[in-house]
């Protein structure tokens, strides 16, 4: 009995639950219109870009060569030391069969850093035969090699920008190799860097960002408002489909030749399966 009483009492509850949730009839809840972000449409500077990678090279390098034939007697020097222009980095002892002749000193050709050593001390070298890399590290430029299809659009003086750890250091085009390699499809450019930076160590490889072509003071939008050729702008509380033509694009907005003017909010977020004329609640980027 009381059993029957207490199953009684659960299915009342339910009941009641059911009555107090359910919607009354003929209401329909309301669902609240999309919130995306708008910004209003200004002037601003485009400049089309490639990234690249490349490497850091001393300007100035060169080898100090033997004078003649014979044996590494002592190297003076390691890689790294710094040298001045004709201290002795290694003596050589001259070897002729039957002829006996003064150790020959080997002179630093220019002073700087030796890069690397060719030889070991004991071993033979030739006449005129290179025996340690000198480089001059107080001035370097940034080798790049690019895709042939960038050859018409790069020229001498171009701007870049060489990203290295932290830095970001402003650069020119300082030459450009005549031809495109028929076998890697690639040419090379050489950047001057236009500021100094501590962290432009020879051999150590660099982000490169190459300028193509740069405007400034033109009409522009974020990249992330346009969908092809259309651009969604918004009018109070509603969304106007806008049909633009653009210029040239950049990483992160595009210059509008039509379609817009100055001032417009446009939708820069948010802004997916929009349709013309719907309603929409907008917050300011």
């Amino acid at each position: 009995m009381k059993k029957w009483i207490i199953t009684g009492i659960a299915v009342v509850a339910a009941g009641v639950l059911i009555v107090v949730f359910l919607p009354k009839k003929g209401k329909v809840e309301e669902t609240l219109p999309p919130l995306v972000e708008v910004t209003e449409v200004d002037t601003q500077t485009v400049a089309q870009t490639i990234d690249l990678v490349g490497y850091v090279a001393p300007v100035r390098q060169t080898a100090a060569l033997s004078r003649a034939y014979g044996k590494v007697l002592h190297i003076n020097v390691k890689e790294g030391s710094r040298v001045y222009k004709d201290q002795v980095i290694m003596v050589l002892q001259p070897e002729e069969v039957g002829l006996e002749f003064q150790t020959q000193p080997v002179k630093a050709p220019i002073s700087g850093l030796v890069a690397r050593l060719m030889v070991k001390e004991g071993e033979p070298v030739a006449a005129s035969t290179p025996v340690a890399a000198i480089i001059d590290p107080s001035k370097t430029e940034i080798e790049v090699p690019v895709a042939g299809e960038y050859y018409a659009s790069i020229e001498i003086d171009d701007k870049a920008l060489v990203m290295v750890n932290s830095d970001t250091v402003s650069a020119r085009i300082n030459s450009k190799t005549p031809l495109v390699d028929p076998v890697t499809r690639t040419f090379s450019i050489k950047l001057t860097p236009i500021e100094e930076s501590s962290h432009l160590v020879s051999g150590l490889s660099v982000n490169v960002r190459l300028i193509l072509e740069e405007k400034k003071g033109v009409l522009a939008v974020p990249n992330s408002a346009l969908d092809d050729s259309k651009i969604f702008a918004a009018s109070g509380d509603s969304v106007v489909e806008r049909k633009v033509v653009t210029g040239i694009t950049g990483a992160e907005n595009t210059e509008i030749l039509s379609g817009l003017s100055r001032g417009e909010r446009i939708i820069t977020f948010g802004g997916k399966n929009l349709v013309s004329g719907q309603k929409i609640r907008t917050v300011e980027k």
